[in-house]
């Protein structure tokens, strides 16, 4: 995964140089889809901030970090997924700008 151009990671670390916080990330397009729009898109995997650290704005300013990239990646968008559930994480990345995109819907059987 590392050495993979296709799936960018990016760490923030403390002034001990220990690693606080981490975004995976993915470059998705779907090229002569039917279907799909071709765009270029980079998603947010997973964005994790040691618990210890939280509230010191560290997955903040990894967000930031990523969008730029993306920016400058060339990407039309940012994605990623939220469990309806997690309530912080969504007051998280609402507080951020991110608006919901669709909604994915299950029935436990």
């Amino acid at each position: 995964m590392i050495r993979d151009d296709t799936r960018p990671i990016f760490v923030a670390c403390d002034e001990r140089n220990t690693v606080v916080g981490y975004a995976f990330c993915v470059f998705i397009q779907h090229k002569s889809n039917n279907i799909l729009t071709d765009i270029k898109t980079l998603y947010i995997d997973d964005l994790c901030v040691d618990e210890a650290c939280r509230g010191q704005h560290i997955g903040q300013g990894l967000y930031e970090y990523v969008v730029d990239f993306a920016k400058k990646s060339g990407c039309y968008n940012l994605t990623l997924n939220v469990w309806s559930c997690n309530e912080n994480a969504l007051r998280f990345y609402k507080k951020l700008g991110l608006v919901p995109q669709k909604i994915g819907m299950e029935k436990i059987l």
